[in-house]
């Protein structure tokens, strides 16, 4: 076979370049062309041209493939628009040479203008450092190998342990590099020992953010230290400052050390850059931390280097004598650094670039993140040494970065102007990819308004990328098709069991309009010195410059308390907490500060010896009498009161005499007084910091004083992210080095999960053995398992030992695991006082009636007893006449509550002779406002709980009682569920319309599009700072976003409907006020609270088997006179019994209550 033939069956890429000196080389560098083009660039088809249509039956290549035929290149001198001249449909553009020297396919493309040079710039750079794995496929891919490893056969039980682990480690090994996508280039350049890459500098890390919260606990200290009350100053919430979607938690930020030995080997300190760059010479005073980072290294110093710095004083002519290359600058640190006489800095041979780990340098334009933008330009560009030197007490750090740009260096600002650009470059490559997918799925210049149905492992429920851009499209869309659909949906049983209940409420005649006069009606519900008030005004740039200046003064208070909730300190005379003797508590080993600022987190701490009050008998006795505390209240408070003082030598089986106790009690057994107590007798010994609060609800915290147990553990509720536990969070530590019992209320709304998460926390934060429940910390529960069950998570009573159908041969899940393990928490509870008596319910009648109730046993005396209730009867004729026009109503679905609230709003403002005014939410879809006026309807209309809690569409009547739907600041008692009464609401005059969004409200309705603020007096506000012009207790509350999905199928025609019962999905970003009427509340929201006077429905909603629906509507009152109930309702529903579960563990508590008699029978007498 000659040499021609070989080269025939070759592939053209592998044969050599013609040689341009051969006569003949044009002819053969055309056929070379011809061949490469005809072999490699000409497009076939595969699966991912598809993978942006929507319709896989009208399948359009995203390269847009083949492409039209032009026969000559012409440019539109109008509109700029070159059309390239093209003879073949299927073959991507290329430049000869570029194709004859790479020999490979290739695509090549005018850049027309900047925004698709920076698209370009960022394709590049981000597909070359991308890794070739994502976590997700390695982790599959390992664990593929371990069960591979277990099934081998040859394995013998004679091998070691270190040869077993050698196996598994080479397995894994060979597993991920058998998945690995090598080039031909990089195969070769690594046999030939060459480099696998190449860079034209050199590189070192920095951790900005942690850097950055540092100086913001600096400065955060500073205000809280000064007290200052009228200052104009911001606070940042360093959960919201980032500038992507998927933000690392703050614990995740907390500052890192590296643990050194100091000059005495046997001594060691944490150090890190941050560290050595406040304590770096005098003599680079001037250097900024990017610079310092770039240009010097920390090193251990020896022998020449402390030569050379007793030299440093030598003249430069006397320096000029030295031969060869001068060594390197030297400095070295101040003496306040702990490692200056053992370290030195030394100056790089070359420059580094620093890389900036974490959460990216935001945008300078976006105005949700100026203050951070503004924060960490001031820490890398400025020089510092302390907080001080980067912003005032008094300043925020937008102003801050205004007054002291003049300390940035030119070369500092082309560096910054390079992060602006890495913005721009990622925002044009977005926009490019949004016109790829457009052109892919465009044909005949319409787009296709069907969905695709988002993933169902999208990193995060509400992360805005996830949802598909062509959702966006139903926007304009809709209206071709959405009218028929709203209109021809069928009625659901719910739907039904909605519309006659507010059919049941109308026709007892709460919303029958008897028109009162209207001031009088003004004086009823408002006392006299809220009447200057004006319910309703216009912005002006003052009240716009209060409300900013509010917001900022509501955040220092909020961390100012916070921090003393986590060390425990409060004041001498009361429970409020006092900053200023923090301090007190806390003996610090080292105070490496120069600048007399003492800050709290950085210190390590010794804990301090408990200042403990002479305690006796006749102290309890004091607070017994005080708190007329019943014979089961009193037995409970002597056992954990003794315990602090002592008395554990009756917890024996236990962790070094831990009590873990639980005392349950139906609704009105004194749990809540109980609490009181014990956190009294705390207060007077003055052991407070030793104990915490906490409960799972907003409103449950508020009723004993404490924080919601999400709060005090660092997360959110709706968070797909849980909070990272780390060995060694020093952050954690402190917050539970204190703290030694933990009172939970409510434990009935407490989940597995939860308590198992609580848990782990504990543990490490105490650093105990995980076998330990709960760290060693003595916690005592508190609720009724009678009362509502946990949303989403398992009740405590769960008994796992009890065979489920459907997971017999399946492995458990980690939840599962997790869930088992926090059971086994409750399993060890060693002391149990039951609560029996009624404290609440003062009628005889009506108490043994909820006692039957509890059971399930309720008898035709109990059913007919509570027909008299009934609207309609004798005792109660109608809902027009007081007191029951403003008893709130108990509903069942969050549907009724908010119809309800409308009808009743609407009904007050007739009363009062006023236009209905309504704040309408500000809703996006990919930061654009939902411009069709059928989907605009159908959002404001949804339910509050199905769009994170906020309405949209929110009605005022003055004096309206509200209730705040988000946790605002928990510290300050400004949680959700908290009550108050509407004064005032703050709007921009021009975003008033009459146009009506709904029919719910009348056509005089007034919408306010572009509320700013709104005053509430809320009575149990835990504010102590003064607001400048308002009153105690009025707090203004500020719009709030929040995200929410929405399931569009439902007004989809059926023939664009998404196939197999899938949803199609659009996430939508709200801004609105976090506020909801209160003429009506739902049952769960009741829980835990005394009502004086109430309207229930004990129709219950279908398939509700529930004793809890029933019981605890019925058991927030003192007697039977104290309740309305709306309509006619079945015996069966006082007949539902408690589950198997539960009776099984209140009779496993009955027991231990029994024991815990036996072994505390003086504290019964």
């Amino acid at each position: 076979m000659d040499a021609s033939d070989i080269q025939s069956r070759l592939p053209p890429a592998c044969l050599p370049t013609p040689n341009p000196s051969l006569p003949n080389f044009w002819s053969r560098f055309c056929t070379d062309v011809t061949q490469l083009v005809e072999s490699g660039n000409v497009h076939r088809h595969s699966d991912t041209c598809y993978k942006y249509c929507k319709d896989m039956a009208k399948k359009i290549c995203r390269l847009i493939m083949p492409r039209k035929l032009i026969s000559v290149s012409t440019i539109d001198p109008e509109t700029g628009h070159i059309s390239m001249r093209r003879s073949h449909p299927w073959i991507n553009n290329f430049n000869e040479y570029i194709i004859s020297s790479c020999r490979s396919n290739m695509d090549i493309k005018f850049i027309w203008t900047g925004s698709d040079t920076k698209a370009l710039v960022y394709y590049i750079t981000d597909y070359i450092t991308k890794t070739s794995l994502s976590f997700h496929d390695t982790f599959s891919l390992i664990q593929k190998s371990i069960t591979s490893f277990k099934n081998v056969s040859d394995q013998t039980e004679t091998e070691s342990a270190i040869e077993r682990s050698r196996k598994l480690v080479l397995r894994c090994y060979n597993t991920l590099a058998s998945q690995q996508e090598l080039s031909g280039v990089q195969v070769a350049s690594y046999l030939m020992n060459w480099g696998d890459h190449y860079t034209t500098h050199k590189f070192q890390g920095l951790y900005l953010i942690q850097t950055e919260i540092f100086l913001q606990t600096e400065l955060n200290e500073l205000r809280i230290k000064q007290n200052l009350e009228h200052a104009s100053h911001d606070v940042i919430d360093d959960d919201n400052v980032f500038d992507d979607e998927n933000t690392a938690a703050e614990d995740d930020n907390e500052e890192n050390f590296q643990i050194q030995s100091t000059e005495n080997k046997n001594n060691f300190i944490l150090v890190n850059t941050r560290v050595d760059y406040q304590y770096r010479s005098d003599t680079l005073s001037k250097i900024c931390l990017y610079d310092f980072v770039s240009t010097f290294y920390k090193r251990k110093m020896n022998a020449t280097d402390a030569k050379y710095l007793s030299k440093s004083s030598t003249t430069e002519d006397q320096q000029g004598i030295r031969k060869g290359r001068p060594p390197n600058q030297r400095f070295p640190f101040q003496e306040q650094h702990p490692q200056a006489t053992t370290y030195l800095l030394t100056e790089y041979s070359e420059a580094h670039i620093p890389i900036l780990y974490g959460p990216q340098i935001p945008r300078h334009d976006r105005e949700d993140t100026k203050e951070r933008y503004s924060r960490a330009l001031l820490t890398l560009f400025v020089p510092w040494r302390s907080v001080s030197d980067l912003c005032d007490v008094n300043e925020n750090w937008e102003d801050a970065l205004k007054s002291r740009q003049h300390h940035i260096s030119p070369d500092s600002w082309n560096i910054i102007e390079n992060i602006q650009l890495l913005h721009e470059c990622k925002k044009d490559r977005d926009e490019h990819l949004l016109r790829v997918i457009t052109e892919a799925q465009t044909e005949n210049d319409t787009i296709d308004p069907e969905l695709v149905i988002p993933s169902r492992n999208m990193r995060d429920e509400y992360d805005d990328t996830s949802d598909n851009e062509d959702l966006l499209e139903l926007l304009g869309n809709l209206n071709e098709y959405t009218t028929n659909a709203l209109n021809s949906t069928k009625k659901t049983t719910e739907s039904i069991y909605i519309e006659e209940t507010i059919e049941a409420v109308e026709k007892v005649g709460r919303f029958t309009h008897t028109r009162k006069n209207s001031q009088s009606l003004v004086n009823e519900s408002s006392r006299d010195h809220f009447q200057q008030i004006v319910p309703f005004v216009s912005a002006t740039p003052n009240l716009v410059r209060l409300n900013t200046k509010w917001q900022e003064q509501l955040k220092t208070e909020k961390e100012r308390v916070r921090r003393s909730l986590i060390t425990g300190k409060y004041d001498k005379t009361d429970d409020t907490l006092d900053y200023d003797s923090i301090q007190d508590a806390l003996v610090t080993m080292v105070n490496s500060n120069n600048h007399n600022i003492d800050i709290f987190d950085n210190y390590t701490q010794i804990l301090p010896v408990a200042s403990v009050t002479t305690t006796s008998y006749s102290t309890q006795q004091s607070i017994i009498v005080e708190y007329t505390l019943n014979r089961e209240q009193r037995a409970a408070f002597m056992i954990i009161t003794s315990h602090l003082d002592g008395d554990k030598e009756r917890h024996i089986g236990t962790n070094n005499g831990q009590l873990i106790m639980c005392i349950p009690g139906c609704g009105g057994t004194g749990k809540s007084q109980l609490i009181r107590a014990v956190t009294k007798y705390f207060l007077v010994t003055k052991r407070i910091q030793m104990m915490r609060k906490l409960a799972p609800t907003g409103i449950a915290a508020a009723e004993i004083g404490g924080m919601t147990i999400h709060s005090f553990l660092g997360e959110q509720r709706n968070s797909g992210k849980p909070r990272t536990i780390k060995p060694g969070d020093s952050k954690l530590e402190k917050q539970w080095a204190l703290v030694e019992y933990l009172l939970i209320d409510e434990m009935s709304m407490v989940g597995l999960t939860l308590l198992g998460k609580l848990n782990r926390i504990l543990s490490a934060a105490k650093h105990a053995d995980p076998e330990i429940p709960f760290g060693g910390i003595n916690v005592i529960f508190f609720g009724d398992y009678l009362q509502y069950r946990p949303v989403y998570d398992t009740p405590l009573y769960t008994d796992f030992s009890q065979p489920f159908k459907n997971k017999s041969g399946q492995l458990l899940s980690e939840k599962e695991i997790q869930q088992r393990a926090a059971r086994s928490l409750i399993l060890q509870i060693n002391c149990v006082i039951k609560l029996s008596q009624q404290m609440r319910t003062e009628d005889e009648r009506y108490r043994e009636l909820l006692e039957r109730l509890r059971q399930g046993d309720c008898n035709l005396q109990d059913y007919e007893l509570l027909l008299t209730r009934v609207v309609g009867q004798p005792s109660v004729s109608s809902l027009r006449q007081s007191p029951w026009n403003e008893a709130p109503i108990l509903a069942y679905r969050n549907e009724v509550r908010t119809q309800l609230n409308n009808k009743a709003a609407v009904h007050n403002a007739a009363q009062l002779g006023l236009q209905p005014m309504v704040c309408v939410a500000q809703d996006t879809c990919k930061g654009k406002p939902i411009e069709d006026p059928i989907l605009m309807k159908k959002l404001l209309e949804l339910s509050d709980s199905k769009t994170e809690h906020l309405p949209g569409l929110l009605p005022f009547v003055p004096g309206m009682p509200v209730i705040l739907t988000q946790n605002l600041a928990i510290e300050l008692g400004l949680i959700n569920g908290i009550n108050g009464i509407f004064r005032q609401l703050v709007y921009e005059a021009d975003s008033v319309s009459i146009d009506a969004l709904s029919n719910t409200f009348p056509n005089n309705t007034q919408y306010v599009h572009q509320p700013l603020y709104a005053l509430i007096e809320i009575a149990r506000s835990k504010i102590e700072c003064n607001l400048e012009t308002l009153q105690p207790k009025i707090v203004p509350i500020p719009l709030m976003e929040q995200t929410f999905r929405f399931d569009v199928t439902d007004i989809l025609p059926k023939n664009k409907k998404p196939k197999s019962n899938q949803k199609a999905m659009l996430s939508i970003k709200r801004r609105a006020l976090p506020l909801v009427p209160a003429y009506c509340i739902t049952t769960h929201k009741s829980q835990g609270q005394t009502l004086s006077k109430a309207v229930i429905d004990l129709k219950l909603p279908n398939e509700t088997e529930d004793i809890a629906a029933v019981y605890v509507p019925l058991s927030r009152f003192q007697r039977l006179i104290d309740v309305a109930i709306l309509r006619p309702f079945d015996y069966e529903v006082l007949r539902i019994k408690p589950s198997k579960l539960q009776v099984a563990e209140i009779e496993r508590l009955d027991k231990l209550y029994i024991d815990t008699q036996f072994r505390f029978s003086e504290y019964f007498q």
